[in-house]
This record gives structure tokens, C-alpha cells and sequence, in this order.
């Protein structure tokens, strides 16, 4: 009752502004039928507009439909083609939306209709982003960049992405900088949203949180424009690593974007949502996110919600210490041949993959091992150029942090170093976590326990102030390994076991056989041999019964004599 309560008055404010819509557009409509063209057509026209602002997407196209057969040749096909994307965009196939906005950008073109040929060139770029086209983004941007029409924040956005894409990395920067510093003239909410894009491009969060709430401001009468606002506003607090209020974001713009028939965005939302839950390691929530986005994103071509949505997936594995699993779904992300790589988003799966295969790598067998550890190398070669392309701030830190878990004992510590004092510069509370955890795992794993346990704190502080809590807990295993007792506790024998050891053990207290447990694990029987002794020994007992009693007394030794 007390959500239903909060969510009430925006609801009927929502409401409020669809019924003033509404009304606009018939006003408009009764008007034009006393008018000769071309008034007739431009009121037509004004109608739609507000009919799809009310959210009535089937009165707002009969409208554009009577109003185009006013018009020019040019200028209606132009303009049925705009409506067409637009739909397509928001509903339905994001290929299919690129080539009609193509198209209505160039039939408006000719009917010299510059604002309307920018705005299909603007959604037709968003489209090729979103299918992962790159060679259509990159064709579309550069049309976009000639335009005089376009808003400053819109064209300098688009070039500034194109530019870096290229390798042209000064320009890129300097192009996104622009567009993240919108001219007075340039503060609509499309120029602002793009303004945010750019700030976000730079890891410039605090601003693109500013620009993208103002966005927000603008939009609110407009319920129908809600969805793509939000969903951009809650990509913000994921990149800053504000959980709770991305998944606030995400659930309030879902409901809406549902309504309107939005159903790209919803993916593009739910897809948050299950990164989100990922975060607090939540498995349901998460995995019920992650269908009913792939659901969408599968069926209309949307590569980028599709991504996000496995991503989460991948990230949940990580959070519950399954490392390996989390390499063989990443994998694919990162490397391709699944139709779930995407030209410049992979970038971003890049350090949860190579995270994953340090974690994973010592358990594995060899052939495996080099594989991934080849892999992941590679993949960091191409983080490690884009790093040095971009002006990501957040992206240094994250690229300094793969350089630590895949160096070597010798430069280790001074890569942890670096990547902690980049983290920590870009107001993100997150990414030091994750490295502060990294690092205080390297130092327990060669016997640094004191120095591992000032790393593991901080680490776990962090990821309670983020909201992580599933984190926080692997922090808290990981001092316990380290010799520090939860206050009012007794160090208990199980935690001296690492991960692979206690898994190794409970598959042995189920009854199976070594080789059985090898093969479940993906290891070598001489690994889980060798695991299986420094079990016995760590927990003081001589036989599998023993271990079984061991692990149902939660770790206190049953051994003859143990007392």
C-alpha cells in the first residue's frame, strides 16, 4: 500500500498530461478540417505528434498518413518512412528501422526538409548502434556530422563515437567534450540526452548524471518520450555504480514503456534491471530479467540489450565464486561467433572475462588454462587500445586492473597500485572494490595475510556502500581465509579451505568418486587428489566419513581424539 501511495501522484500527473495531449490533438484536428493546405497538412501533422505524446501511436499514424497525402511526393514518402522507423525503433526490428530512417532522411533531404532529414539520420545512427552495425553507424554518423541542422551536442556526439571507432583518439575526445558542453541555444532534451552520451563516452559521470536529469526534467510532461530518458539516466547510475537507484530508474520507466508499446526500450530496461540484480546476487531476479529481454532482443535484433542481459549473467556467475562459468558464457561476448559481439560494448565485458579466467585459471587443466590465458591476453591488447583512443576514465582504471591479475609475481603489485589510484579518481565506488578484493585475494594466495586484510576491509566497506551485497560477502570469506574472525566468533575450521577446496569436499561428502568430482569440476584427477589431502589436513581427519561429519558439524573436526 505505501508504493502503491508514492507511485500515485506520478501517476496521475501522467495521466494529466496525456489527457492535455490528447485534447491538443483533437483541437488541432477540428481545426485543419477549416484550413487549405499547406496549413491543412502542418496541423495534420501537429496533431499526430501530440497523439504519440499521449501514447495513442494508432491515432497519431492515421493523422500522418491523411497528412502526407496533402504533400508533396517526396515529402510524404519521406515522411511515411519517418513514421515507419520511428515505430520500428521503439517496437520492432532494429534493422528494419535503420533502412526506413535511411530512407526518410533521404527523401526528406530532397524535399528540403532539414530538421526532419536530422532527426531520421539521429534515430537511424541509434538504430545501427543498437544492431550492432558498425559500418552502418559509422556511414550514418558521417552523413549526421555534415548536417547544419543537426544540434550541436547530436552531430558532435555522433563524430566524437565515429572518431574513436577509428582510432582517432584527440578527436575523439575533443568532439565529445563538445557535445558534452551544450550551448545555450542546445537544451532540448534530445540535445541534452546526447550531451549526457558524451559525458558518459568520457566517464565524466557526475555530469552525465546532471545533463541526463535535466533531460529528464523536459520530458516528464511527455510520458511517451519517458522510457528512453530513463532508460539512459539508469545506464548512468549503472556505469557510477549506484545500484539501487538504476534499478529505481529501470522499474519506473518499465511499466511505461510497456504501455506505449515500447518494447525495445523494455528489453533495453530489463536487461539494466538484470544487472542490477546480478550486483546484489540475486539469481531469480536476475534470470527472470535476462528472458524476458532476450525474448525481445532476439527476436528484433537488438544486439546491445541482448549483451547486457548475458552480461548479467556472467557477472552472477562471478559473484557466486563460479569463475569458470563465468568464462564459457563471457567468452562469447568478447571473442564473437555466438552474434552477440558488439562493435564497441564487448569493450566493457572485456574485464569481467579477464577477471573471471584469473580466477579460474589455476583450477583449470592445461591445454584450458593456456587457452583462456592466450585469450584473455589478446582481449586485453584491444581494451588496452581503446584505453589509450578514448577519454574513459573509468575504462583506464578497469584496464590497469586486467594488467594486475595478468601479470606476473614480479610487476603485479605495482599494476594492483596504479589500477586502485586510477579507480579511485573516477567517483566510482564499485570498480576500487572489486580491485581492492583482487588484490587482497594476490597477497592471501602468497602469503601476505596482514597486508591482504587492509585490501579485503576496504573491499568490503565499499561493496556494502554500493549495495553489492553478495560482494560484500565474498569479501568477508575472503578475510575469514585471511585470518580475521567475524566479531563474537571463533575461527571455524572450514574457513581455512579455499573455494576449489570446499567444493572439492562436498562433492567427496556426496559420494563420488575423485575422477567423478574431476570430471564434474572440469579438473585434472591429480588436482582433486591434491585438493582433497590438504582438505584432510586442514580440517584434521583421515576418511571420507569423517568429512562428511566434518562438513555436516559446519567444519569442527570429528577426528579420533579431536575432542
Amino acid at each position: 500500500m505505501r508504493a502503491y501511495r508514492a507511485l500515485l501522484p506520478r501517476t496521475v500527473k501522467s495521466a494529466h498530461w496525456r489527457r492535455l495531449h490528447l485534447r491538443c490533438s483533437l483541437a488541432l484536428t477540428r481545426a485543419a478540417a477549416y484550413t487549405e493546405p499547406p496549413m491543412h497538412a502542418e496541423r495534420l501533422a501537429s496533431a499526430a505528434r501530440h497523439a504519440q505524446l499521449a501514447g495513442s501511436s494508432r491515432r497519431a499514424t492515421a493523422l500522418l498518413a491523411q497528412a502526407s497525402e496533402l504533400r508533396s511526393g517526396a515529402t510524404r514518402h519521406g515522411e511515411a518512412e519517418l513514421t515507419r522507423g520511428m515505430h520500428a525503433l521503439r517496437g520492432g526490428g532494429a534493422p528494419d528501422a535503420r533502412e526506413a530512417l535511411l530512407l526518410a532522411a533521404t527523401m526528406l533531404h530532397g524535399a528540403g526538409r532539414a530538421d526532419d532529414e536530422v532527426t531520421a539520420l539521429a534515430w537511424a545512427a541509434d538504430a545501427s548502434w543498437t544492431a550492432g552495425d558498425r559500418t552502418g553507424y559509422l556511414a550514418t554518423a558521417q552523413r549526421l556530422g555534415t548536417r547544419a541542422a543537426a544540434p550541436g551536442p547530436v552531430r558532435d556526439y555522433h563524430r566524437g563515437l565515429a572518431a574513436a571507432l577509428e582510432g582517432d583518439g584527440p578527436l575523439s575526445v575533443a568532439l565529445l567534450r563538445a557535445a558534452s558542453r551544450p550551448a545555450a541555444g542546445d537544451d532540448g532534451p534530445d540535445a541534452l540526452l546526447h550531451a549526457s552520451r558524451a559525458a558518459l563516452a568520457l566517464g565524466e559521470l557526475t555530469d552525465a548524471r546532471d545533463l541526463s536529469t535535466r533531460a529528464l526534467a523536459h520530458v516528464e510532461p511527455h510520458p511517451a518520450a519517458l522510457p528512453a530518458v530513463l532508460g539512459h539516466l539508469a545506464l548512468v547510475e549503472l556505469a557510477a555504480d549506484r545500484y539501487p537507484r538504476a534499478a529505481s530508474h529501470a522499474r519506473r520507466g518499465l511499466p511505461i514503456a510497456i504501455a506505449h508499446g515500447h518494447h525495445n526500450s523494455a528489453a533495453q530496461l530489463r536487461s539494466t534491471l538484470a544487472m542490477t540484480a546480478a550486483m546484489r546476487g540475486d539469481t531469480a531476479d536476475c534470470r527472470s530479467h535476462v528472458r524476458a529481454a532476450l525474448a525481445t532482443a532476439q527476436a528484433h535484433g537488438l544486439m546491445v540489450p541482448a549483451l547486457m542481459a548475458t552480461w548479467s549473467l556472467g557477472l552472477l556467475d562471478l559473484a557466486h565464486n563460479r569463475p569458470r562459468e563465468a568464462v564459457e558464457r563471457l567468452r562469447p561476448l568478447v571473442r564473437g561467433g555466438s552474434g552477440l559481439r558488439h562493435f564497441a560494448w564487448h569493450l566493457r565485458v572485456i574485464p569481467s572475462f579477464v577477471e573471471a579466467v584469473a580466477l579460474a585459471c589455476p583450477d583449470a587443466p592445461a591445454p584450458a588454462r593456456e587457452r583462456d590465458l592466450h585469450q584473455a591476453r589478446a582481449a586485453l591488447r584491444t581494451l588496452e587500445g581503446w584505453a589509450r583512443t578514448s577519454g574513459d576514465r573509468q575504462m583506464k582504471a578497469l584496464t590497469l586492473h586486467c594488467q594486475a591479475l595478468l601479470a606476473d609475481r614480479g610487476t603485479a603489485d605495482a599494476y594492483f597500485h596504479r589500477a586502485l589510484a586510477s579507480a579511485e579518481r573516477t567517483g566510482s565506488g564499485f570498480a576500487p572494490a572489486r580491485i581492492k578484493l583482487s588484490y587482497g585475494m594476490y597477497l592471501r594466495r602468497h602469503r601476505r595475510p596482514g597486508e591482504a586484510r587492509v585490501h579485503l576491509r576496504g573491499s568490503r566497506l565499499l561493496f556494502e556502500s554500493c549495495g553489492a551485497e553478495v560482494w560484500a560477502e565474498r569479501a568477508r570469506e575472503e578475510l575469514r581465509a585471511a585470518g580475521q574472525a567475524e566479531p563474537g566468533t571463533r575461527p571455524r575450521p572450514l574457513t581455512r579451505l579455499t573455494a576449489q577446496q570446499l567444493r572439492v569436499a562436498r562433492h567427496v561428502a556426496e559420494g563420488r568418486t575423485n575422477r567423478e568430482v574431476a570430471t564434474l569440476l572440469a579438473l585434472s584427477h591429480r588436482t582433486v587428489d591434491h585438493h582433497l589431502r590438504n582438505v584432510f589436513a586442514a580440517l584434521g581427519i583421515r576418511s571420507r566419513v569423517e568429512l562428511v561429519h566434518a562438513l555436516a558439524s559446519g567444519g569442527e573436526s570429528t577426528a579420533l581424539g579431536g575432542g
